[in-house]
């Protein structure tokens, strides 16, 4: 192993862990989301539950972008057009290919029978291993100077 990639481990281990305590917490906001739209709001034929989870999906797409963004890669100071006309589309593109993979999950494991919520929870894993990898080699790479 060279020197540079020695070095870098410990920032990588520390940007995973980041990943996943943002994941996290980007997560329990999905699943808030959908208990509120189910259980709460009362959108509970399959149809319904299918749009609450892709727009508690949208919404936590939103929030781990700001999160990942602040904490994780920890950027600073670009411009706003450069954001939001690039970065969060490259985002999203990033994460279409969890969310197309959870899409797809849902009503499989609906089918069978599982809980909403462990359901989502399953997709969530599965998107976020996709999402890792894209977002740090795509979205968030720092520009060389």
């Amino acid at each position: 192993m060279s020197a540079k990639a020695s070095s870098s481990h410990p920032a990588r281990v520390e940007k995973i862990f980041l990943f996943g305590v943002g994941g996290g917490c980007a997560a329990v906001f999905n699943l808030a989301l959908a208990y509120v739209g189910v259980d709460v709001l009362g959108f509970d034929s399959t149809l319904q539950q299918n749009m609450v989870n892709l727009l508690a999906m949208e919404a936590s797409l939103l929030f781990s972008f700001v999160v990942y963004r602040t904490f994780v890669w920890r950027m600073r100071g670009r411009d706003p057009s450069e954001i939001f006309l690039k970065q969060l589309p490259m985002y999203h593109l990033s994460a279409g290919a969890g969310i197309l993979a959870r899409l797809a999950i849902f009503p499989i494991l609906q089918y069978f029978g599982v809980y909403y919520l462990i359901n989502i929870a399953l997709g969530i894993v599965v998107g976020a291993a996709l999402n890792f990898v894209l977002a740090d080699r795509f979205v968030f790479k720092e520009k060389k100077q």
